[in-house]
């Protein structure tokens, strides 16, 4: 049985998926407003998740630079 705190947990592979995702659409030109992104997040989960979409958006920068 799980206890309800783990089971919401959420991990870093979470934010992963998410802000590669939206790392490539911001990189395709697509608008997105980061605030509503992370409007129900928790503080932890909103630096985590903003942490990632900024490396992700940087390396997708240096793959287009290289190419």
């Amino acid at each position: 049985m799980q206890v309800v705190s783990q089971k919401y947990a959420v991990s870093s592979g979470d934010f992963d998926f998410l802000a590669f995702s939206f790392a490539q659409m911001r990189s395709q030109g697509r608008h997105l407003c980061t605030e509503a992104i992370t409007g129900n997040m928790d503080d932890d989960c909103k630096v985590l998740f903003l942490q990632r979409y900024d490396r992700y958006l940087e390396q997708i920068k240096e793959d287009v630079a290289t190419a």
